[in-house]
């Protein structure tokens, strides 16, 4: 049997459908698990061995190809379709929301078609899901549901999400952290300011202050004695350089000069990560990191660290009526965010103690 799963999402979403891929490994294991997904969720992807194929499909190169010559673009599309044809696979589960990834699996045969029928889109679905959006439980959970109708309980597998890193990932990171200065031993924070690239212009929306990082990264400094590296993609350079221009004690810069494997090196050698909601959040959890998180207009019972977990602190303030104002993928842009501004560092700090409190305990049991 051949299994096709379709995210065409961010890092993050991609991420939570991790639980469902483990999942079809252990109910079909002799089954070929393929895997569409764009081009930097394939970097995650790429190394997970549950998957026997991932397939990249990326809207901006074809977007691209189109403006510059229709006939090349549809040279690649034609490419690109004959390479999942050539699988013949007997399954799709399409994540997607639309209705066009399922009618192009009905065009390459694929007879059956499950996923949701969100706002009418799954007219092109054998088995659906009806949805409104996502409101009620975890993503995590809403993927999980398709296993049903597959005639598989979702409730004999885990709930975790799992990122998987590559030795020369690891290597790098070494490397780079030790040019840095950082010793066997010395307590590594990773301090992400960004969101992410998925959420475009809006992700301003969803950033913290810059001002209060810093502040964290000082108190980190001062109080603990860590080291503390800025993590971002190129995109986010100017964020990290102006929170560096705040510190009294400077960090190690990272944000721009790695590429998404380097990224996942250097989550992986922290003891903890502080970051916004978003994909990097995700990977951190993936890879079994220690994470407080801060929420403004997302929800986090829905987008956030999953499942609950000690090791997972979510800072937001849930008293506020207007939050969350990101639903049902509507986001009702609010240019004053007091959901965010009336978070101090010091807050943040406090979970640092909490969690840094449990490591060291369960460093000295062991």
């Amino acid at each position: 049997m051949k299994i096709l799963v379709i995210n065409p999402f961010g890092i993050g979403d991609v991420i939570f459908s991790t639980p469902l891929i483990r999942a079809l490994r252990e109910s079909y294991p002799d089954c070929f698990v393929g895997y569409v997904c764009n081009k930097r969720a394939y970097e995650v992807l790429s190394s997970d061995p549950n998957l026997s194929k991932v397939f990249v499909y990326e809207k901006d190169e074809y977007r691209k190809a189109w403006e510059h010559s229709k006939l090349k673009c549809l040279k690649m599309i034609f490419v690109f379709l004959e390479e999942i044809k050539r699988e013949r696979f007997d399954i799709a589960i399409d994540l997607s929301l639309g209705y066009q990834y399922s009618l192009i699996c009905k065009f390459l045969g694929i007879k059956q078609r499950i996923g949701f029928n969100y706002r009418d889109r799954g007219k092109f679905l054998t088995k659906k899901i009806d949805i409104d959006g996502f409101s009620e439980k975890h993503v995590i959970e809403y993927y999980r549901d398709t296993l049903r109708l597959l005639g598989v309980d979702p409730e004999r597998f885990s709930r975790s999400p799992k990122v998987h890193i590559k030795d020369q990932d690891i290597a790098w990171a070494g490397e780079f952290l030790k040019t840095s200065g950082v010793k066997d031993g010395d307590l590594l924070i990773g301090i992400i300011p960004g969101c992410g690239a998925s959420w475009g212009a809006d992700a301003n929306h969803r950033r913290w202050d810059r001002d209060g990082f810093a502040k964290v990264c000082d108190g980190m400094a001062e109080r603990y004695g860590a080291k503390v590296v800025l993590l971002g993609d190129r995109n986010e350079v100017g964020i990290c350089e102006e929170i560096q221009g705040m510190l009294k004690h400077k960090a190690i810069m990272s944000c721009g000069r790695t590429n998404l494997r380097n990224f996942l090196g250097l989550i992986n050698r922290c003891r903890l990560i502080v970051t916004n909601d978003g994909g990097p959040l995700h990977m951190a959890v993936g890879l079994g990191i220690s994470t407080i998180s801060i929420f403004g207009p997302v929800d986090e019972k829905i987008y956030g660290p999953y499942p609950p977990s000690p090791n997972h602190i979510v800072i937001s303030k849930t008293e506020m009526k207007c939050r969350p104002c990101y639903r049902k993928f509507k986001h009702n842009v609010c240019k004053e965010r007091p959901c965010l501004k009336n978070i101090g560092p010091e807050e943040v700090l406090k979970a640092v103690e909490c969690l840094l409190s449990k490591s060291g305990k369960k460093a000295a049991a062991q």
